[in-house]
C-alpha cells in the first residue's frame, strides 16, 4: 500500500491490519504506531519500486499516494507528473507482471463541474487543473497497465492524519482555532466521506470480484461553506472568522469546479458498507472517534 503516512493509507492500513499481510510505504515521514510492515519508498525511483514489489509479490496494491495539493500540482508541473502520473504507471505495469491486483484512488477533480447533475462512472471527464489531468492522465495509465484494476474516484476526506494536518476537518479545525480567516465557497459543491467509510469501502471492494470505475463519495452534496459550518458547530468551535463567499468573487486560475457532485449509486448496490454523508457521520459521532481514530483537532479550540 501506498501514502501510508497519510490521511486515507492509514485508516486502510489500521482495517487491513489482521485481514492482509501488509506492506506499508512512504516517502519522507514515517507515522507512528502503523500496523504491519512499514517501509520507505520513492515512487518516482521506477526500479526501486519494481525491486520492492519483485520482493514482497503482492496480490493486492492499493495505491493512497499522490500530490495531492492542487496548487502546488499547477506550480510544479513535472513534479506532478512524476508523482501522479510516472508513479501510477509504474505500479500498473507491476501489478499486470506479478498478477496483481491494483486499487488506484482517484478524485472528483477529473470532471469540470458543469454538467448539472450527479457524474456517473462513464461520464466523460474534463479536468480543469493540473491536478485532475494528472489523476486522470494516470487513470489512464491503470486501464492501460494492468490487467485487474480498479479506480476509485472520491471526494472531500474528513478525519484524522498522522500529521494531524491533512483531513478537512483538521485543517478547518487548526485555522479556527489559531484565529484565521477562512473563506468557503457557498457555490462549490462536494461529497464529502469520512476516511474511515472510504477505508472501509475501498477494502471491500478491493477483496470482491469487482473490477472498473467506482465512485466512493458520501451520500449528500454540501456546499464548501455548509462543510465548514457543520463541522465547526459539531466540534464547538467559533465560526467568527469564517466568512460566505462565491466562486464568482474570487479570480481564479485555473477555475474551481462548480458542482462535483458524484453519483454512487453503483457502490452502494456493490458494497454493504455505507457510504453516509457528512450529517448522518456528524450525528453518529461518538467522544473522539472518527471510524475508530481520534481526530487531532476534534478537541474543544484552544484558546487565542
Amino acid at each position: 500500500m501506498t501514502g501510508a503516512s497519510g490521511l486515507l493509507g492509514s485508516h486502510v492500513a489500521r482495517r487491513a491490519a489482521g485481514r492482509f499481510d501488509t506492506l506499508g510505504v512512504f516517502q519522507s515521514f514515517q507515522p507512528p504506531d502503523f500496523p504491519g510492515r512499514l517501509e520507505s519508498l520513492d515512487l518516482a525511483d521506477a526500479a526501486a519500486v519494481r525491486s520492492r514489489l519483485d520482493d514482497f509479490r503482492p496480490e493486492l496494491i492499493i495505491h493512497c499516494a499522490a500530490l495531492a495539493d492542487a496548487d502546488r500540482a499547477q506550480r510544479e508541473p513535472d513534479l506532478a507528473r512524476r508523482l501522479n502520473v510516472d508513479a501510477t504507471a509504474t505500479l500498473a505495469q507491476a501489478a499486470r507482471r506479478l498478477g496483481a491486483k491494483l486499487l488506484f484512488v482517484s478524485t472528483d477533480l477529473v470532471f469540470d463541474g458543469r454538467k448539472g447533475a450527479p457524474y456517473v462512472e462513464d461520464d466523460p471527464p474534463c479536468p480543469l487543473s493540473l491536478y485532475g489531468q494528472t489523476k486522470l492522465e494516470a487513470e489512464q495509465a491503470v486501464r492501460a497497465g494492468c490487467d485487474a484494476w480498479l479506480i476509485a474516484r472520491t471526494s472531500l476526506i474528513v478525519g484524522p492524519s498522522p500529521r494531524g494536518n491533512r483531513g478537512l476537518d483538521e485543517k478547518l479545525g487548526l485555522a479556527l482555532r489559531e484565529g484565521r480567516a477562512v473563506k468557503l465557497f457557498v457555490d462549490e459543491f462536494r461529497c464529502p466521506i469520512t476516511a474511515g467509510d472510504l477505508a472501509a469501502a475501498m477494502l471491500e471492494l478491493a477483496d470482491s470480484p469487482h473490477t472498473g470505475v467506482f465512485h466512493l463519495v458520501g451520500s449528500e452534496r454540501l456546499s464548501r461553506y455548509e462543510i465548514g459550518m457543520r463541522l465547526a458547530r459539531r466540534f464547538g468551535w467559533s465560526t467568527e472568522t469564517i466568512e460566505a463567499k462565491s466562486t464568482r468573487d474570487v479570480p481564479m486560475n485555473p477555475p474551481r469546479p462548480a458542482d462535483l457532485v458524484l453519483d454512487n449509486a453503483k457502490a452502494r448496490q456493490a458494497l454493504k458498507t455505507p457510504l453516509r454523508g457528512l450529517t448522518d457521520a456528524l450525528a453518529s459521532l461518538s467522544g473522539n472517534s472518527w471510524g475508530g481514530c481520534p481526530p487531532a483537532c476534534s478537541s474543544p479550540p484552544a484558546s487565542a
